[in-house]
């Protein structure tokens, strides 16, 4: 919350506030207040800086805390402020109808060459053009409008002066630039609309601080980068220098255009200081030498002092002044081809501008996931040739709305051709939906450039197109899935066909299915295992809901290669695994658009659930961590299903048929539910020797009816022998064998 005051009837204090929703009314002070000598109007947010207006505009790009001025306006007010923020430009409209831009980050504005009236509305359409409406009693509508082409406008308003420049070589790649302290005659101070800018000031010196960075372009040719300015002179006639870098050969008058430079040149001290010289020509003709057209453009001879010409002697020669007096003999003598005219007098004959970013997408919205570092590099273009070693400027600046959301880093670093990158590494540090505005912009840009600043938006959510999803050890593509019946190594199917209407054993029985799922749904064929009570109230329809026939429940390849309960209506064939099973692998990776595949690993732990509520299976296998046994405590009161690292993970299944298992990552490590569910038909072995079935087949048959005649004979009544009674009998009826006697001896056998 920003807020003004009036403070002695002439200036204001600037205070920003910090409000609680649920404390409207406690209002607390972020940063001291901010004494301005103006009384703004009107208060502006554009992206993170806070614009204030009326007869002055300031800025702040640290919302709120300090702020910069802008411009200052005579004899008028803004009263109007309007954003255009897919082009980042905020336009200000002035009781006078004149027009200001300024962009984001930028605290330079321009003046736009266009008059409105003061009843207009300004609006800003999604495609960053600026339109006028104004209520207009003459058109059937009502009203009537008309666009304003901003860049053109901008063009216009020359970023360059009328004043000459005189060329001075320092070394094969850096120049001085001294600026003419006399305004040329034939500027007027007007624009060319014939409009006054009420802003036109004339200081000693055009050139600024601000200009730093920026390019001055020449109209026979050649590119300079300003690295230094010079506000003051140490020589009268010249109110100002800068010292430039080239990036494009700089070039003279060509010899067409001006002959005399084939001739040498003398060049004479007309004072003892050498302030004023005298040029003239050898061997040529005085109608062919200097005329008034000459004054204003320079003669400039590397390795000496360069003489800007300020008049006319008489015909054919010229008074000039040195730009290093001190370099200047009484007599000097140039030869043809070591000296040339270099013309930058008068409007067009050069310019001043800044390449920098461009063609950049603004006001994007990043999603980064919890714990995931993400890099953005920017590249500010300044020149076509190497600076390197020679000028490092840092031109951009980073700008963050809530810089306790994120760790973000910034590097500078430049190319070889000393062009500036900044890249920022962002770590999302919170496990909590966070959001910051992060604006890249370059204070020194033109306003020329259409990028000169960048905004994007940081937010700490679930990223789009993250999931998880389970690779099997072979893979098998969704053409083999849905068309072709790919095998192992021991030529074993891979894959089971599931019945039509397929639902899978419940706890009760392989007959006795409860669970709601069907697989390979057909509408138009019976249910099977359809027995009792509990199987005929369960099962439900969700992609054939109301069909009559498959061909109506619109299954696509997606939807049959799809794993999850929902689609469980067309999945017709599961991944198929033969009896038994032991610690079968299930590795997970982590999938998200347009990156690689990683294996999901702590501390993205999971659980694992049998969608159809089976219990024969058991996690049998699983990396244990400390990490993982902090985690199980913490979530021992919320999570009623055990906690599992994915890395290891291992199942054992003792049951026949489908397992349908549902994988989730646990709350709290990412801000999305990851879900993915794993499908398994266990299936009889195949039979590997007949012989082997058969002797099988007879002991089953053997066993069996050995069963069934002692379940009849306990049935009919008849005690079945044991064991006991068995010793008995035998020993009863045990034959008994004595020594054999005389013919007098008796036998006692049997009545003992």
């Amino acid at each position: 919350m920003w807020e003004t005051s009036e403070l002695r009837q002439k200036g204001a204090m600037v205070s920003v506030f910090g409000v609680k929703v649920e404390d409207i009314f406690q209002r607390h002070t972020k940063f001291p207040p901010v004494i301005l000598d103006f009384q703004p109007r009107g208060i502006f947010l554009s992206d993170n800086h806070v614009i204030l207006y009326g007869s002055e505009v300031w800025t702040s790009s640290d919302r709120g805390s300090t702020f910069t001025w802008v411009f200052s306006l005579d004899n008028q007010m803004v009263i109007d402020a309007l954003s255009c923020t897919v082009n980042g430009v905020v336009v200000f409209f002035t009781d006078h109808g004149n027009l200001y831009i300024m962009k984001s980050g930028l605290a330079r504005f321009a003046w736009l060459n266009e008059t409105l009236d003061v009843t207009s509305t300004l609006l800003c359409g999604h495609m960053g053009i600026l339109i006028a409406v104004q209520l207009d009693k003459d058109k059937p509508s009502g009203f009537s409008h008309r666009n304003i082409e901003i860049d053109h406008l901008i063009e216009k308003h020359e970023m360059g002066f009328d004043k000459a420049l005189a060329l001075q070589y320092l070394t094969d790649h850096t120049v001085l630039l001294h600026e003419n302290a006399v305004i040329n005659d034939h500027a007027n101070g007007n624009n060319r609309q014939g409009r006054t800018n009420p802003l036109t000031v004339a200081p000693a010196s055009h050139f600024s601080p601000n200009h730093v960075g920026k390019v001055i372009y020449f109209s026979d040719g050649g590119m300079v980068v300003i690295t230094e300015v010079f506000r003051t002179h140490y020589q009268g006639g010249f109110s100002g220098a800068i010292v430039g870098e080239i990036l494009e050969p700089i070039k003279g008058a060509s010899l067409n255009a001006e002959p005399m430079q084939l001739c040498d040149l003398l060049v004479k001290t007309g004072e003892p200081e050498g302030l004023i010289v005298t040029l003239q020509l050898k061997d040529l003709d005085p109608s062919q030498g200097f005329n008034l057209s000459h004054v204003g453009k320079a003669v400039v001879a590397p390795g000496f002092s360069s003489y800007l010409i300020t008049g006319l002697v008489h015909s054919g020669s010229a008074l000039a002044k040195p730009t290093m007096p001190a370099l200047v003999l009484p007599l000097t003598s140039q030869r043809s081809g070591e000296w040339l005219l270099f013309h930058s007098a008068g409007r067009g004959s050069w310019g001043m501008t800044l390449q920098s970013l461009d063609g950049v997408r603004n006001n994007a919205l990043i999603r980064i996931n919890v714990r995931e570092e993400l890099n953005f590099t920017f590249k500010a273009f300044m020149s076509d040739y190497s600076l390197s070693m020679v000028y490092h400027k840092k031109f951009m600046r980073v700008v963050l709305t809530n810089p306790l959301a994120f760790r973000v880093t910034a590097r500078h670093s430049w190319d070889d051709t000393n062009n500036h990158i900044l890249t920022l590494t962002t770590f999302s540090h919170l496990c909590k939906k966070a959001t910051t505005t992060v604006m890249v912009y370059i204070p020194e840009a033109s306003l020329l450039c259409r990028s000169s600043s960048f905004t994007f938006t940081l937010q700490n959510s679930c990223p789009e197109g993250l999931q998880i999803v389970y690779v099997s050890q072979q893979p098998i593509s969704d053409h083999e899935w849905i068309h072709t019946d790919p095998v192992d190594h021991m030529n074993n199917k891979r894959l089971f066909n599931l019945p039509v209407n397929y639902r899978p054993p419940s706890q009760l029985g392989v007959l006795i299915p409860t669970t709601d799922n069907i697989y390979n749904a057909d509408p138009s064929h019976p249910h099977p295992r359809q027995f009792y009570p509990i199987s005929k109230n369960s099962g439900r329809y969700k992609q054939c809901a109301g069909k009559r026939s498959a061909e109506e429940c619109g299954c696509t390849d997606r939807l049959k290669v799809s794993p999850l309960a929902i689609n469980s209506d067309c999945r017709q064939r599961v991944l198929r695994l033969t009896f038994p099973v032991t610690d079968f692998n299930i590795t997970l990776f982590l999938r998200r658009t347009n990156h690689a595949d990683h294996p999901l690993c702590s501390p993205y732990f999971v659980t694992v659930t049998e969608v159809n509520n089976r219990t024969s299976w058991k996690v049998t296998g699983t990396h244990a961590t400390p990490t993982m046994d902090r985690m199980r405590q913490y979530f021992e009161d919320s999570l009623k299903n055990n906690l599992y690292n994915p890395e290891g993970l291992q199942i054992s299944l003792y049951g026949s048929e489908l397992f349908h298992f549902r994988i989730s990552v646990i709350p709290g490590v990412v801000l999305c539910d990851l879900v993915e569910e794993v499908q398994i038909y266990v299936d009889e072995p195949p039979l590997a020797f007949p012989t082997q079935h058969l002797v099988n087949n007879m002991t089953a048959i053997i066993l069996g009816g050995l069963l069934l005649v002692g379940f009849l004979l306990i049935y009919n009544g008849v005690a079945m022998p044991t064991k006991s009674s068995i010793k008995t009998l035998l020993k009863k009826h045990k034959p008994t064998i004595s020594p054999t006697r005389t013919q007098n001896s008796t036998t006692t056998q049997g009545h003992e």
